[in-house]
């Protein structure tokens, strides 16, 4: 008896990079991944052990494009002085 397919949140298809396209079918004993947005089919054991590449690639480091600047924290009662400060 076949079941009723699966949408997986969050996946990715390996072949379009559609985010939440991916649907999981069982067939009996064979389990199947498909995409409904290009048509890839991926079959249980066709690659062993896969691993799908996510959306941004984190490899890379990430650089900020605005320049950074130094922060300076101040206790919450301390706040106040420094605002009366600020306004003088």
């Amino acid at each position: 008896m076949t079941k009723r397919p699966r949408f997986i949140a969050g996946a990715i298809c390996p072949s379009c990079r559609a985010l939440d396209r991916i649907i999981v079918e069982n067939d009996g004993d064979a389990r199947s991944r498909r995409c409904v947005e290009c048509g890839f089919v991926e079959r249980e054991g066709d690659t062993a052990g896969s691993v799908p590449r996510g959306r941004h690639d984190r490899t890379q480091p990430v650089v900020p494009d605005t320049p950074s600047s130094a922060v300076r924290w101040v206790a919450p009662r301390a706040a106040k002085r420094v605002r009366k400060r600020e306004q003088e």
